[in-house]
């Protein structure tokens, strides 16, 4: 038995590798073996090795981006020993790929000499792969010669062992299968690991000053306030198509065809040639139509005309702000139109109808004063903040100075249009502590409001009474400039499925996207955007998978979270509801 465990010591090796026996097939690796963390997702969606209430882009993003310089390996005898976070990241796909095997084709709840837990190689990594039998990986030497000195020293002492030493064989393996449970008790939350993600700019200079966003869940598409710029965009992606030019290219030669039956074949042949001609013509005069290519978004517009507005008062005409814009879901049908919105001029709301068949529309006189309209509270030198909506449908607005004092003392202003217009005020103890409201955003049990003001750069969570309409017992969950920079200001936010806060940065030299975990007040994620300027971020698409990130002119896309955003309604109108009483 001392010469088997003095073998055995020879071959450990300080790299992990996999042995290829029958139970770990090299053809496994050439078909399988991820290189990147798309195709780790890939393989443990494909193959089922989420454990339980893990999600697999989650999973794989852990062991995958993970901080394994502590890895702790921990062999049967108990010695342990350290391997580098790159000796341990360059296996972890074959690790993955040998423990499927291993559970598939070892029925045994214990471990035998010379062999690994996958929770002993991870132990902070809670992982459990398919059940909960151990999952064990080999320790091999670098050379055949070793390998097959050990495979014949263990089937030699095998045959030499006594009944007796059996029996203190298993007894060794058995103190070893209870030792291995003791890993999975760690509580680790994937959704708290860092985040990476894609970016991509859609449009250029798609805004003059970019002010809000707001996706239409139940319409597909982007609203987009150009405060400054006096525009209201509507962006849609065109998903897309795919071009058959199949049939059109088999008509000429079935055509020939019939013409052959019915001649000689010298006419034949001339046909042949002149329909070969004349396709080669046509192909020819029907390339350059194929170089203009169609772009994979639409953009509709908006506008109030300052004339319409100030139609019956001439005198008082004057330039308004364009400050929000947000889709309108007409609970009970009451205008018998589609796509209806919420926009702004200065401080006056109205509800317009959008065009569709228009790529570019203003509102017209008659829509101007016939349709419902507001006026929020504002005071000299303000303007509207941008519009969001709370989970009930109901539409908040704030206010902020535009004056550009070096320290700003006028108080926010709040209003909120509960399912109807008849707006009314509130968040009194939100105005004590707001000068710029930049952000709003709501936690998936609604209990909870995130804000952020872009005078302060905090960050602060309230209590929200969502039958009130009001917040109290509000906190700083973390000020932007202590946390990134001094430069830095925080913009529009939104909530993930995780309850997590993302919140667009704005700073001097690049801005930035933050994920904010609101139970530890921390930042997990921080995703590098070269433009500087960022002003507000939504959740976005059919599955909310993926993010816009609007800056002062230009359009961003941001794929490949791993997280799925919570949904936002669009402003929920109710027209017979009648004025709440607080």
């Amino acid at each position: 038995m001392r010469f088997f465990h003095f073998l055995f010591c020879l071959c450990l090796c300080q790299s992990l590798e996999i042995k290829q026996n029958e139970a770990f097939n090299a053809d496994v690796f050439a078909k399988g073996v991820p290189d990147s963390l798309e195709d780790l997702i890939a393989l443990i969606e494909r193959e089922n090795l989420t454990p339980t209430g893990q999600k697999p882009v989650e999973y794989a993003s852990y062991i995958w981006s993970g901080d394994w310089s502590n890895a702790d390996v921990r062999n049967v005898d108990g010695e342990n020993r350290q391997l580098t976070g790159d000796q341990v990241r360059k296996n972890l796909a074959k690790i993955i790929l040998a423990a499927k095997n291993k559970k598939e084709n070892i029925d045994t709840k214990t471990t035998n000499t010379g062999e690994l837990t996958l929770a002993d190689i991870f132990p902070d990594a809670n992982i459990r792969i398919g059940g909960d039998r151990p999952l064990v990986i080999k320790q091999v030497s670098d050379t055949e010669e070793e390998d097959a000195t050990i495979e014949q020293a263990s089937t030699t002492e095998q045959a030499e062992t006594t009944e007796q030493a059996t029996t203190t064989e298993q007894a060794t393996t058995t103190e070893q299968a209870t030792t291995t449970p003791e890993p999975t008790t760690t509580t680790e939350n994937p959704a708290n690991f860092p985040k990476t993600g894609d970016l991509e700019l859609m449009v250029e200079d798609i805004v003059y000053s970019g002010h809000m966003l707001h996706w239409s869940v139940e319409q597909a598409y982007l609203a987009i306030s150009d405060i400054w710029g006096q525009k209201y965009l509507r962006f849609a992606e065109i998903p897309p198509t795919t071009t058959t030019v199949g049939p059109a290219s088999t008509e000429q030669p079935t055509t020939v065809s019939l013409r052959q039956a019915d001649t000689a074949s010298e006419e034949a042949t001339t046909l042949t040639t002149e329909a070969t001609t004349l396709t080669t013509e046509a192909t020819t005069t029907e390339v350059p139509t194929t170089t203009a290519e169609p772009l994979p978004y639409e953009i509709k517009t908006l506008r109030v005309p300052t004339d319409t507005v100030f139609l019956i008062q001439p005198r008082g005409r004057t330039e308004g702000t364009y400050p929000l814009l947000v889709p309108v879901h007409d609970f009970y049908n009451y205008t018998d139109n589609t796509d209806e919105v919420i926009l702004a001029f200065n401080q006056r709301l109205h509800l317009a109808h959008w065009d569709m068949e228009a790529q570019e529309m203003n509102v017209s006189v008659a829509e101007w004063f016939n349709s419902r309209d507001a006026t929020i509270e504002i005071t000299e030198f303000m303007v509207p903040s941008a519009a969001w909506v709370d989970p009930l449908g109901r539409l908040l607005i704030g206010t902020h100075d535009i004056r550009p004092f070096e320290k700003i003392v006028t108080q926010s202003i709040f209003t909120v249009f509960p399912n109807s217009f008849d707006p009314e005020s509130t968040f009194y103890e939100l105005t004590k502590i707001s000068c710029d409201p930049t952000g709003m955003a709501w936690s998936t049990d609604n209990s909870t409001l995130f804000f952020a003001d872009g005078h302060t750069k905090n960050i602060t969570k309230c209590e929200y009474d969502s039958w009130k309409v009001d917040v109290s017992n509000c906190e700083t969950m973390l000020n932007v400039a202590d946390e990134v920079s001094a430069t830095a200001t925080p913009g529009g936010m939104a909530t993930d499925e995780n309850g997590h806060v993302w919140v667009a940065i704005a700073d001097k030299d690049k801005g930035a996207v933050i994920e904010i975990d609101p139970e530890t007040n921390t930042v997990i994620s921080t995703i590098d955007v070269e433009d500087g300027e960022l002003v507000d971020i939504v959740f976005a698409g059919d599955d909310l998978d993926f993010a816009y990130i609007l800056s002062k002119k230009s359009l961003y896309k941001l794929t490949g979270l791993g997280v799925r955003g919570m949904h936002v309604p669009d402003f929920i109108w109710k027209p017979e509801l009648k004025r709440r009483s607080l």
